[in-house]
């Protein structure tokens, strides 16, 4: 018991998370939250630990490599994240691991890590990344000024240990993101409203957190995660920009009942954050009771989530927490997951969607009534398995990103022009259906695709307090299809292909809708292991050489390459 107050007043004196700006150029991303550690560990663990522990539905394994292709695509184009498919790097004893590409547009990643200290009861690793670039890209539009360059630098240090007492495990994680970027996004032949000079963003992590052992008694977990920001410069270069504080903190407990698999159990939350200026603070209160039972095959979690949010006003909610799962045979299933609440849309939210949101006031937190995703998942087929999905979400104040433009000032006169996203908001109805088909059959070649229909219905969008006629899901695509496929030559030389499409993209600027050219994005890479410790690697993307907007205004790469070696030591 003793323990437990020590780590109590831990808690109580700590704070943090582990988070950092997701870059957007599409063809230049790496994954920040790749933790180094040498011995098996999932990509996302600092995320998730501590966390409930209870059965989840598990999301297809399409075996991409973090070294081919894009490693964090923006959020927009919803494709899965490499980054948490961590296949490359094996189970190793070696306590380093460096890893560098470089490429045109002045294209660099880097990753170095080192476990300090590792034994039965403790562990200390160091991480570092770095990730690059400082090319001319091409605009999509016809404009006087053809080109910008686009400048990114990204550089992240972080220190993560964890403890694993007798009765409890405590994680730390200490980290600091010093990012540097420019506004590089169309001017329309407008004057550069911020000059092309680099925003400042600078993120400091901390977080502790405590997970109890399994046991048939009372089951504890909790952290708590602070965030301090800051930025250089806000709506005018002389302005001083954004800075304060998030805090996020979570304590469950269950109890175990009948079998290993039903548990009786309560988890609360509380987000608060602490900006500077005049901007309005926000704080979200969660309480969320449940009860599971099943087994690892089938299962169920229903539950609720209690909710009091301070966004214009304290608003109470109730939203649904339901997952299922009902294994029909032994190698397929049915899934149901039914879910709701509030989106908070913090500036460091919105950062990480797009680090091109204006860099002055906060955007609004959206709140879905409902959530549905449900499927199937058939492995009855040797060497195929598919899953066949659909869902529903419908969430009042959505926010979509355009070009800023011209702000509208004193009724109708035109302002200055910037070169930034902005949001607009509207009611959002959003279903979807898909499938994927994964193969396997002949051993060197795995291959899968992945399709999926997005349906959308607005009810109201206003811009500039004016409602727009034929709103639409701006930056979301209508249909989108994802093949990728590996193919292993030798033991020491491994090949990928990846093509994805996104089409039916929309934005508006200028007082009207506009068309989005479509993503036809094809990469392929190369990977030979030369021994256990040394690989070198080739990645080719947009090998159409297609041009096209991330946001529109904000174009990606074209035709780019790198290589680059791995090591560990």
């Amino acid at each position: 018991m003793k323990k437990i107050y020590i780590v109590i007043a831990a808690l109580a004196l700590s704070a943090g998370s582990f988070a950092q700006t997701a870059d957007s150029l599409l063809r230049r991303q790496m994954e920040l939250e790749r933790d180094f550690n040498p011995t098996l560990l999932d990509a996302d663990k600092i995320n998730s630990l501590p966390a409930l522990r209870e059965p989840s539905v598990q999301k297809a394994n399409t075996n991409y490599s973090t070294w081919a292709g894009r490693t964090t695509p923006p959020l927009e184009i919803a494709l899965p994240r490499p980054g948490s498919i961590m296949t490359e790097i094996p189970y190793s004893q070696k306590k380093g691991y460096l890893s560098f590409n470089a490429g045109n547009y002045a294209n660099l990643d880097g990753v170095f890590g080192y476990r300090l200290l590792e034994d039965d009861k403790n562990s200390l690793t160091f991480s570092f990344l770095h990730n690059s670039s400082n090319g001319d890209i091409k605009y999509v539009q016809n404009v006087e000024a053809e080109t910008n360059k686009a400048y990114f630098m990204d550089n992240k240090g972080g220190l993560g240990y964890q403890h694993r007492a007798d009765a409890l495990t405590i994680n730390m994680e200490l980290s600091y993101l010093h990012s540097l970027f420019n506004y590089y996004g169309n001017r329309f032949d407008n004057p550069a409203f911020y000059e092309d000079e680099n925003q400042r963003l600078g993120v400091l992590n901390a977080k502790v957190g405590i997970a109890s052992h399994e046991t048939d008694l009372l089951n504890y977990r909790g952290y708590i995660n602070l965030r301090n920001f800051s930025t250089e410069f806000g709506e005018l270069l002389n302005q001083e920009g954004i800075k304060g504080n998030e805090i996020n903190a979570m304590v469950g407990f269950d109890k175990p009942f009948g079998d290993a698999q039903s548990k009786l159990g309560i988890d609360g939350k509380i987000f608060t954050t602490f900006y500077n200026n005049d901007i309005n603070n926000y704080y979200l209160i969660n309480a969320t009771p449940y009860i599971t039972f099943g087994s690892s095959n089938s299962f169920a979690k229903l539950g609720a989530d209690i909710l009091f949010q301070n966004s214009n006003g304290t608003k109470a909610r109730v939203a649904p927490n339901v997952k299922a799962q009902w294994a029909v045979t032994e190698h397929s299933s049915l899934y149901a997951n039914i879910h709701g609440g509030f989106s908070n849309n913090t500036f460091l939210e919105m950062v990480q969607e797009s680090r091109y949101i204006r860099p002055y006031g906060t955007v609004n937190p959206s709140y879905s009534i409902v959530d549905i995703d449900a499927g199937a998942k058939i492995g009855e087929v040797s060497g195929f398995r598919f899953d066949i999905f659909g869902g529903f979400k419908k969430t009042d104040d959505e926010h979509f990103l355009i070009l800023n433009g011209q702000d509208v000032i004193d009724g109708d006169v035109p302002g200055a022009h910037k070169e930034v996203l902005r949001p607009v908001y509207g009611d959002l109805s959003h279903a979807h259906i898909g499938g994927m088909i994964q193969s396997n059959i002949w051993a060197p070649l795995d291959i899968s695709l992945r399709l999926k229909k997005n349906f959308y219905n607005l009810d109201y969008v206003s811009i500039d307090e004016t409602q727009i006629e034929d709103p639409k899901a701006y930056n979301k695509p209508g249909f989108e299809a994802d093949l990728r496929a590996a193919f292993t030559l030798t033991s020491f030389l491994k090949l990928t292909a990846n093509y994805y499409f996104a089409g039916d993209r929309w934005s508006y600027y200028d007082g009207s809708n506009r068309q989005m050219d479509n993503i036809n994005d094809l990469n392929a890479g190369a990977l030979y292991q030369i021994n256990d410790a040394f690989s070198i690697n080739l990645r080719v993307n947009n090998l159409l050489s297609q041009k096209y907007d991330i946001w529109y205004g904000y174009p990606a790469q074209g035709l780019n390459a790198s290589g680059g070696f791995t090591f560990r030591f």
